[in-house]
């Protein structure tokens, strides 16, 4: 590996002569495979020897954290004093991250342990009681574990004990976090994660009875769930616009297609697969994010054609399997956050304004277009992946005659 990066004499025995020769050069060829460039593994071949240096690695052992940074000023101390160092602002941060991505490809990386936060074990406990007796999916569970540790950690600052537990306690938390900018429906959740919770407790014995029932949350008004997205003139115009040659607009293309024409979640379609796709019979496989399990779809043609667009001419060849990667090696899959940045530019790139520019205002967009098409609620729900009908009633609450203004856009056998 290192004959293929380095051609002076000098240069190669000096990487060859180094110690752990094999251990780096297994894990610049992993690096390779996933695309990076010959000039960055250049650059982090030559990085790699300060780091074993400076750490005294003459066999591989455990590494921590600290003792990688405090290596990592010597470094930049050695930079200081070295008259032809052009520059060493970036000196430390750069052994840092060489330092820890090669440990940690070997497995050598020790991490501190982060402090446990009070009351662990009873989330834990929680989790799995969601899990296995409630059979609830993994998206409800990390929500009521996300909100429920907002609370107790903050009860933690107040008391040891959940035993001491009260509902002016949770009254108390909830009217902070709506001072602090939750909405009313974020608190509405944060009320359903602490019924259940403390619904546990009870039975566990770890707080006084009866508290469940008296948490109560904000009162939702019932035109307040009407869905915000883009109209479908503006989606349509939206997906006109993401076309294009580069690497970015053939998988905004594509990325955007799936999201205003099935609906998807962000996290549903970050975690396709290439195998998801069957070309074959024209279907491809979504694992839902909410009610949980796999339903296969019709591949509607343009969104077809704008898949095989970046998988023939934008997506790296590598070896990760997931369809979506990102633009810069290493690739690795994109996350749900990643996705969010991209509607969102693209829809304000594109000049369409709405209250909401993330993936869930095309999720909207599709549903309202369809219920403007008369399909059932029993099919879209279908397509979506709600559990509950009720979830896709809100969109019945829409202008329907402002929305047969909108643009006739073909989804074909979509359902």
């Amino acid at each position: 590996m290192i004959d293929t990066l380095f051609n002076l004499p000098f240069s190669l025995n000096r990487h060859k002569e180094a110690a752990l020769l094999k251990e780096r050069e297994a894990f610049l060829r992993h690096l390779q495979q996933q695309g990076t460039s010959r000039a960055a593994l250049r650059i982090l071949a030559g990085e790699l020897l300060h780091v074993i240096r400076l750490l005294k690695l003459e066999r591989l052992r455990d590494v921590g954290l600290e003792e990688i940074r405090q290596a990592a000023a010597e470094w930049v101390e050695e930079e200081q004093s070295n008259p032809r160092a052009r520059s060493y602002d970036h000196t430390a941060s750069y052994f840092v991250y060489a330092a820890k991505k090669w440990l940690r490809f070997m497995g050598r990386l020790r991490a501190n342990p982060a402090p446990r936060m009070r009351f662990s074990d009873e989330l834990e406990d929680f989790a799995t009681w969601m899990r296995v007796e409630q059979g609830l999916s993994p998206h409800s569970i990390r929500s009521h574990v996300w909100k429920t540790s907002k609370f107790l950690s903050w009860f933690a600052e107040r008391h040891h004990r959940l035993s001491r537990v009260t509902l002016q306690d949770v009254d108390e938390f909830l009217v902070l976090k709506g001072g602090d900018g939750w909405s009313r429906r974020s608190v509405v959740v944060a009320v359903q994660a602490l019924q259940a919770f403390f619904r546990h407790a009870e039975r566990r014995g770890w707080c006084k009875p009866d508290l469940s029932q008296s948490i109560i949350g904000p009162k939702i008004y019932h035109y307040e769930g009407i869905p915000e997205g883009a109209c479908w003139k503006d989606v349509e115009r939206l997906l006109e616009s993401a076309k294009g040659d580069s690497v970015a607009s053939l998988r905004a293309h594509a990325v955007l297609s799936l999201l205003a024409i099935y609906g998807l979640r962000s996290g549903e379609v970050s975690r396709l697969l290439l195998s998801d796709f069957d070309w074959r019979t024209g279907t491809f496989l979504v694992n839902h994010s909410k009610r949980g399990g796999q339903i296969r779809y019709p591949i509607e043609g343009a969104v077809g054609e704008a898949i095989l667009a970046y998988i023939m001419k934008g997506r790296p060849r590598t070896a990760c399997r997931h369809l979506f990667l990102t633009l810069k090696p290493p690739y690795r899959s994109v996350c749900p956050a990643v996705l969010w940045t991209l509607t969102s530019r693209r829809i304000k790139a594109a000049g369409i304004h709405c209250h909401h520019n993330g993936p869930h205002s095309l999720r909207h967009a599709c549903a309202t277009h369809l219920v403007e098409q008369g399909i059932s609620f029993k099919e879209i729900g279908d397509l979506l992946g709600h559990r509950d009908s009720a979830s896709t009633g809100i969109y019945a609450k829409v202008d329907v005659k402002a929305l047969r203004r909108v643009a006739d856009f073909q989804i074909g056998g979509l359902l």
